[in-house]
Order: structure tokens, then C-alpha cells, then sequence
């Protein structure tokens, strides 16, 4: 029987911890330390009014290895995840990283080799607040790898998460399946912080449309430059998803703001300008964007 361990209990996380729970039980642990283990088990986590009582683990026992590990943290805590993941990664371990952006396989593949290391990305809707997760659709995991190195267990995972009816794809591409949600994220995520709006904003405000294509020209222009063919197709089925999503719904980075938690705006504008900079691209929007992100979170 396959184990799969979560490290990050967020939207994310507990959405889809919760989907692999309500297959098997047995098959889903959560990495946690101490105080949050006290924690979760006080509280609970309630992924759309529903309790889900997890197991939380501190330690590997008896050697027992998990099959895969789903990250699922944002980009500013990276580093620490790999600190609290590194007992929990075995000989056969498959680290799958379902976080945004587009770097972070790199950072685990320095520590853990890019043969564990599995590409991923996550559609969803999900929004949490305090211990309770809602979201209206399961949204879909499209991941794969960038060699052919242990295909098989991409191959079991896949089959894994079709017995838990959660939509997935095991793409022959997965770098470009990447860049496509990343724009998702630098469009959608960065447009809704500043300027505080829910998903609907996207089916009807068309000067919303005008910045979405203002800024998505940048990234187009940076991944064809880095060698990644997305063109103008990536950018149509980005706003069809946008316009598709609960409308009331909201972005990571707008429940960050909301929170006064600080963004990922460093992995989203942040690496498009450093990318700009490295092929000699001009970002004017992501570095207007980057300043005003920037600047209102100075005031947390």
C-alpha cells in the first residue's frame, strides 16, 4: 500500500490531504512538529465543513518511508520545509512539489537529487481561514518530470490519484505546464492583490483584461527567451479559467493581503524580473507591480 506524507497544511494541502483521506485513511500522515501537532488535533481541520482527523507525525518510525511527499508551503518557507522534511525522505522517497512558482524543484533537486524530485503544478480554488478550507471545484494536479528517471512511480502516483477521483495529468511536457500556471500566478495573483478583487472581476471587467495582457506579454516574452514555447493559446485558457472559478472565490496572494501575510510576489515578479534582466527584457509592469506589492506590505 502506497504512503503519502503532506508537509503544509494549508488551502493546498488540506484539500487535497483530505481527497487521499477520504480513499484511504491509512495512506495519508501529515509532517508536523510538536506544537503543531498539539494543534491540529485540538482544532481540527475542516475542509468544506467537513472534520478531518489526520495523522500527524514528528518522526519516522521503524523506517517506514513514505512513498511520496507533497510540498505544499509557500516559497518563503523553502528552506525550513526541506529542514523538517529531510528525516522523512527515504531511499524510494518521490518528493512532489505543489508549490507556485517555478524554481523551487531546482532548490530540492540541490538537496535531494532531481531524481526524487517531481514537477508539479496545482489548479484550485480553495481558500482557508483559520482551521476551515472551502473550495467549490477539486481543480487538477498536472505533474511529471524533466528526465525519465523512476517513470514508474509517476506511473503509480498517476494511477494513485485516479482511485481518489482526483483529476490529474501526467504530462510528456511538465516545463511548460509549469510556466502556463506561473502565468496564471504573475497575472492573476499579483492583478487581484493590488487591486483587492474575487475571481468574478475576471468575467466581466474588461480594463481588467487589458492589464492581464499588459503583464502576460512579459512572460511570454521572458519563457520564449528561456526556452519555453507558450504563446498566445497559454494566455486564452488562462482567462477561461479565471472567468470559470467560483466567482466569490479568491487568489493566494489576496487572502495574503486580507491577512496581512507577507506574498509570494518575490517567486512571481520577482524571478520575471530577474529573468528579464538575464535575457535583456524589459519588465516595466512586474517591476511596477513588484514596488507596489513591496510597498504596501512594508506597512504590515
Amino acid at each position: 500500500m502506497k504512503s503519502i506524507y503532506f508537509l503544509g497544511l494549508g488551502a493546498l494541502g488540506a484539500k487535497y490531504a483530505a481527497s487521499f483521506y477520504e480513499y484511504n485513511p491509512e495512506i495519508v500522515s501529515v509532517i508536523v512538529d510538536e506544537e503543531r501537532k498539539n494543534r491540529y488535533e485540538k482544532s481540527q481541520i475542516f475542509v468544506n465543513d467537513k472534520a478531518y482527523d489526520f495523522n500527524y507525525v514528528t518522526k519516522i518510525e521503524d523506517n517506514n518511508y513514505p512513498d511520496y511527499i507533497f510540498l505544499v508551503v509557500k516559497s518563503s518557507h523553502l528552506q525550513q520545509a526541506i529542514e523538517d522534511m529531510k528525516p522523512f525522505v527515504g531511499e524510494n522517497t518521490m518528493i512532489v512539489s505543489l508549490m507556485n512558482g517555478i524554481s523551487s524543484e531546482r532548490v530540492l533537486a540541490d538537496h535531494f537529487g532531481w531524481d526524487r524530485v517531481v514537477n508539479a503544478v496545482a489548479y484550485m480554488d480553495a481558500v482557508k481561514v483559520d482551521n476551515r478550507v472551502t473550495f467549490s471545484s477539486i481543480g487538477k494536479i498536472i505533474f511529471g518530470k524533466m528526465d525519465s528517471i523512476n517513470h514508474d512511480k509517476l506511473v503509480d502516483l498517476h494511477e494513485l490519484m485516479n482511485v481518489a477521483e482526483i483529476p490529474n495529468q501526467l504530462s510528456d511536457d511538465i516545463q511548460k505546464a509549469q510556466w502556463a500556471k506561473y502565468l496564471v500566478n504573475v497575472v492573476g495573483n499579483q492583478l487581484t492583490f493590488l487591486l483587492e478583487f474575487p475571481y468574478g472581476q475576471f468575467r466581466t471587467n474588461q480594463h481588467l483584461e487589458v492589464l492581464m495582457d499588459m503583464i502576460s506579454n512579459e512572460v511570454l516574452a521572458v519563457g520564449n527567451a528561456h526556452g519555453v514555447a507558450i504563446g498566445q493559446e497559454e494566455v486564452d485558457r488562462m482567462k477561461s479559467t479565471m472567468k470559470i472559478v467560483d466567482e466569490f472565490g479568491k487568489t493566494s496572494m489576496l487572502q495574503d493581503r486580507e491577512a496581512k501575510r507577507y506574498s509570494e510576489v518575490d517567486e512571481f515578479a520577482g524571478e520575471i524580473i530577474s529573468l528579464g534582466k538575464q535575457y535583456n527584457i524589459p519588465i516595466p509592469y512586474n517591476e511596477f507591480i513588484y514596488n507596489m506589492v513591496k510597498s504596501i506590505e512594508e506597512t504590515y
